[in-house]
């Protein structure tokens, strides 16, 4: 059922050129801004064209291992968290539409 409800009522997605704005933070490794132009639709999208991130397909979508060449370790309970303006995006990259001007962080995290 929820499925359902999200389907029906997910942002939609955005035709033509949009600018968009990353900043990646592993940890102590510091911070990293990324501007991307781009006619894509999605973020994942944008993100694995520019070899910003990789990962792997799960059942809610992409999950993501590495950001910026820092690999997230399972054995420190380490993830990758998107967020948008400060709160966490539900969904995976590949499945979040992106709108021109939009500004999202990817951090590594640590804790389950």
């Amino acid at each position: 059922m929820a499925g359902l409800c999200y389907l029906k009522f997910k942002p939609g997605t955005t035709e033509g050129s949009k600018e968009i704005t990353v900043k990646v933070s592993a940890l102590d490794q510091g911070e990293e801004t990324f501007t991307y132009q781009t006619d894509a639709e999605y973020l994942g999208e944008v993100l694995t064209d520019n070899k910003l991130i990789e990962g792997e397909d799960g059942q809610y979508g992409m999950f993501i291992t590495t950001v910026n060449h820092v690999k997230a370790d399972d054995s420190k309970q380490q993830w990758w968290c998107i967020t948008k303006g400060g709160e966490q995006v539900n969904t995976s990259a590949d499945q979040t539409p992106i709108q021109d001007g939009d500004q999202y962080e990817l951090t590594l995290t640590e804790g389950y």
